[in-house]
């Protein structure tokens, strides 16, 4: 039983895990197409504070933080 119990919480330790960082990719590529991109300063400060919006919402509200991601890559484009 107690192999059992152990067993069960690892298994739900792993797979928390695993979904920690769901938004990584869309997070990454903000990042570089900031890096890479000539827009003026107060698009970039928006953009910005969309990306902050995006993690602080990624496990909290994802619709918000899609949408954030969404509006983020819209002013990039």
């Amino acid at each position: 039983m107690k192999n059992y119990i152990l067993a069960v919480i690892t298994l739900v330790f792993f797979s928390s895990n695993l979904f920690a960082g769901c938004m990584k990719g869309e997070i990454k590529q903000i990042d570089a197409k900031l890096e890479n991109t000539s827009i003026s300063e107060d698009k970039k400060n928006e953009v910005i504070k969309l990306r902050k919006l995006l993690v602080d919402n990624e496990h909290k509200n994802s619709e918000l933080a899609f949408q954030s991601y969404e509006k983020a890559m819209s002013i990039l484009n």
